[in-house]
């Protein structure tokens, strides 16, 4: 047995390709050392690390072996290490964007409580920054849920404070805008403006005069301003320090959701300079893509540098609480810009879905599909299935993993759809918390009580992960696996106790599950022999605390490709 144990290691090695080292760069001792790699929890008391890549996983003294004169010997002293984070969703090239846009959150992301107290942190903002009077200025985060006014700011109460100045509020889920009239005049919006497809413009009450609220595409013609063509070189900057806000959380794999053509070039520069301190998977939006599909040049689902293009990112509906998200059945309260029966807002015909689709899968690029509410899942389903039946395939012939994006608003015929159909849902159990409360009231307790249903799907052996959506909410993977395994609202109510999931799985949907998302689990997610060395090192093993303090758990370390990216001051003192 003594031999067999001693051989096993070895075997392992050589079945990647390498020989046992003479030393390694690093080994990893001292704590609990939990690997992902089974489906229930399993503890090693070592790892060897060369070249970036893990060489070694099992006891003390067979880590030992790899000991060298110049071996980094990294005594965790109880602590506890995982496998890198994996972010399936967020957006960091958009925070980044919004750095400098006066902070318009609810805490915990922020102190508004008030559409005074809106426009006093805009107006502070002007001031910080020394923007003249007829510069733009944006705000980002309020959200009517949340205000104390419980409704939208509307251009009069903008333009009040800012009679001369353009002005644009986004909203905490990204998908609408208040403008005031200055900002309105300059795009040419007015009473005789219609409704773009997939989008509303708000009007006042018996009127065709815009309110200033716009919804989904509406807000399109504002993306100049919002997102301007800037120095690439200052952008880049300004990408690495948000990449390195990622690590100190734990993540050694961001996502970038939402990527617009003038975009993708400050991403190129980043990965060609080293810039990209951790993995960055980016998905250009599908419906401004034409060119990287045309020309051929763009390699799809490989990394450059620290860079891939992981696929197209797909836009079907909008947001639960905004109240844009498409369902089946409507609202239960009064939807802006809707009179009755309101369902939210689709975003594209199913004809327009499917000819995109198709496109990516000929391609054969994979696909990220925003669906929101059930109603936009109902058409990603028929989209795929239909695709697939017109490309001669059946559901499960080609490993496609085409991803649902947030898949909240759901029904339990769609989860076994899911599963019959090699759906990957990325789930967003954050809503809990943020919006659990608000969920209720719009939709009813049953409904809300069956968003981001992680228990349905993992029972159904669906390999779902979780995310963030940063900016939408805080970018802290184990805040994730907290709502997830909690699902407590901010009023401590358990939004669908039937679909909490244990901290193991929560943990499985940013680690290993992550890494099947992008195709990556041969590579990534779990602490094996082979894989790269991508590390998190916690000062408490989320598996044992109450589960009320996960979410307060501390990230200690980060490793990405075996060299440090985050060390917490803690670890020098």
């Amino acid at each position: 047995m003594i031999r067999i144990a001693l051989i096993i290691p070895l075997l392992l090695i050589s079945q990647h390709g390498w020989s046992q080292p003479s030393s390694a760069d690093s080994v990893y001792f001292g704590g609990e050392i939990l690997t992902m790699a089974g489906s229930t929890p399993e503890y090693v008391e070592a790892i060897a690390v060369t070249d970036g890549k893990i060489v070694y996983v099992g006891s003390r003294s067979g880590a030992d072996e790899f000991r060298g004169d110049n071996t980094e010997l990294v005594d965790l002293q109880g602590r506890v290490l995982l496998p890198g984070f994996i972010d399936s969703h967020s957006h960091p090239v958009m925070y980044m964007m919004q750095m400098e846009w006066a902070n318009l959150f609810a805490p915990p992301m922020g102190s508004i409580g008030s559409i005074d107290d809106i426009l006093e942190q805009l107006k502070a903002n002007q001031q910080k920054r020394k923007l003249p009077e007829d510069a733009w200025l944006f705000g980002v985060g309020y959200d009517a849920d949340l205000l104390e006014d419980n409704r939208h700011p509307s251009a009069a109460d903008l333009d009040k404070i800012f009679p001369d100045t353009p002005v644009v509020i986004a909203h905490a889920s990204g998908h609408m805008v208040v403008a005031n009239s200055v900002a309105l005049a300059a795009k040419g919006i007015t009473d005789e403006t219609p409704d773009p497809e997939g989008g509303v413009i708000v009007r006042k009450p018996g009127s065709n005069e815009p309110q200033g609220l716009l919804q989904e595409t509406a807000l399109y013609v504002f993306l100049a301003e919002l997102f301007p063509e800037l120095p690439v070189a200052a952008q880049a900057e300004k990408l690495e320090k948000v990449l390195r806000y990622y690590a100190s959380v734990g993540l050694t794999t961001a996502q970038e959701g939402a990527l617009l053509p003038l975009q993708i070039e400050i991403l190129r520069y980043s990965a060609s300079r080293d810039m990209l301190p951790i993995d960055l998977v980016a998905l250009p939006l599908a419906i401004s893509s034409g060119q990287m599909l045309e020309d051929g040049t763009t390699q799809w689902g490989v990394y450059d540098g620290n860079l891939k293009f992981g696929g197209l990112k797909i836009s079907l509906d909008g947001s639960p609480q905004g109240k844009t998200a498409f369902l089946s059945k409507h609202y239960l309260t009064p939807v802006p810009g809707c009179d009755k029966d309101c369902l939210g807002t689709p975003l594209m015909p199913p004809e327009d879905f499917e000819e995109i689709l198709r496109a990516a899968y000929t391609a054969g690029i994979q696909a990220y599909v925003h669906a929101n509410g059930d109603g936009a899942i109902d058409m990603l389903i028929a989209g795929h299935t239909k695709v697939l039946n017109s490309l001669g395939e059946s559901p499960l012939e080609l490993d496609r993993r085409t991803v649902a994006i947030h898949s909240q608003i759901m029904r339990p015929d769609q989860i076994d759809s899911y599963a019959n159909l090699g759906l990957v849902p990325t789930f967003f159990t954050n809503h809990s918390f943020y919006w659990g409360d608000v969920h209720q009231k719009n939709l009813g307790i049953e409904r809300a009580a069956y968003t981001s249903p992680m228990r349905a799907a993992f029972d159904k052996g669906i390999k779902a992960t979780n995310h963030t959506d940063l900016p939408v909410t805080s970018i802290d993977p184990l805040f994730t696996v907290w709502s997830a395994v909690n699902r407590l609202s901010r009023s401590g109510v358990v939004i669908g106790p039937q679909q909490r999931i244990s901290a193991y799985e929560a943990i499985q949907a940013i680690t290993i599950n992550g890494a099947y998302q992008y195709f990556e689990e041969e590579s990534k997610g779990s602490l094996e022999v082979g894989k790269r060395a991508d590390l998190v090192m916690l000062d408490r093993n989320p598996l044992k605390v109450d589960t009320a303090d996960i979410k307060d758990i501390e990230v200690l370390l980060t490793v990405k490709d075996g060299e440090a990216v985050y060390r917490n001051s803690s670890l020098t003192e």
